[in-house]
């Protein structure tokens, strides 16, 4: 049989139309993991929100009321790509934690972006940050003589720092916000974490000491010589980057209006050496300290738990009587 040139043409069209679509199918991409708090407990029915930023193409990946779980799947090729950017949001009924993941060829590989765990702090927790920042004033004039007072940040990392401390002598790295009103903590296991050197070889065992304290606005300690609650730490191998973690069960205290919660470390009096405090050392964690679950809100309590927990309403709160 003899076809014309017409008629082979509108073949061609007819297969190229049935092949086209097919082309023109994308892979799945699927992004799946839990959200958990800090204490090992699920966060149920968080809100997970994926933009890419290469794009501006934002989504929201599913989620349960009963459950940690979440998932989002998209099109390879279409909404993804690699080396392109996703920035995460996911938040709780109290938080938000914000990161950046760039998407590799090995996931692209394999489809997704698999068993993708997210940590949140616990509920009510703060983290404050050391740094190398020189309180605008001497804070506590008291004895012993606090030879260097520096600042915690919250929720701003310190640079990669360091604190250098001679034998016997001792930083206050204080809170970076005074409380509003008479904040009242009741007791919770406040941890701190930080990176220290022992300079001197000759330095194993020696005491690097963690204290928990409290001062007024006008710079008088409210807490005894040893805090509200200390902890000791042994150097282990002098002259390298060791981490100190302390884990301070406090009782309860109270920081009153214009006062600040403070963290103590001392080094050993018969230290032959120097002690480095690092607060953000290049490849590790930054140094830092976080306040219990039951932090009432510091600096300013939520109002219920000012309720429970204050002797009185801030100023501004009464002002709204008037």
């Amino acid at each position: 049989m003899k076809t014309n040139g017409l008629t082979v043409l509108v073949i061609i069209v007819a297969m190229c139309a049935l092949i086209a679509p097919v082309a023109a199918q994308s892979t799945p991409f699927m992004i799946y993991g839990y959200i958990s708090y800090e204490n090992g407990t699920a966060c149920n029915n968080s809100t997970v929100n994926i933009i890419n930023l290469n794009t501006d193409k934002e989504w929201s990946a599913d989620t349960n009321a009963s459950s940690n779980y979440y998932q989002l799947m998209l099109a390879n090729g279409t909404n993804v790509n690699a080396s392109e950017i996703l920035r995460f949001s996911i938040t709780d009924e109290s938080q938000s934690k914000v990161f950046n993941h760039t998407i590799t060829s090995e996931e692209i590989n394999n489809g997704g972006i698999f068993n993708f765990n997210v940590t949140l702090s616990v509920p009510n927790q703060q983290t404050w940050y050391f740094t190398n920042k020189e309180a605008s004033a001497h804070i506590y004039e008291g004895s012993p003589t606090i030879e260097y007072q520096r600042i915690m940040t919250k929720g701003a990392e310190g640079g990669n720092d360091k604190i250098t401390l001679a034998n016997g002598e001792r930083v206050w790295l204080y809170a970076d916000q005074v409380a509003q009103c008479d904040v009242g903590f009741p007791a919770g296991n406040w941890n701190v974490v930080y990176w220290v050197n022992a300079t001197n070889s000759t330095d194993s065992s020696k005491k690097v000491y963690t204290r928990l304290h409290g001062i007024n606005s006008t710079g008088f300690r409210l807490s005894s010589a040893t805090g509200y609650e200390g902890g000791t730490y042994n150097v282990q191998t002098p002259g390298s980057l060791e981490e100190v973690t302390e884990s301070l069960d406090a009782p309860s205290f109270t920081i009153p209006e214009g006062g600040r919660f403070a963290i103590e470390v001392l080094w050993q009096s018969t230290a032959n050496g120097s002690l480095e405090i690092y607060c953000n050392p290049a490849g590790k964690h930054s140094s830092q300290v976080t306040s219990p679950s039951t932090d009432p809100g510091y600096p300013v309590p939520e109002l219920s738990t000012l309720i429970l927990f204050s002797t009185g309403f801030c100023s501004h709160l009464r002002d709204m009587s008037y």
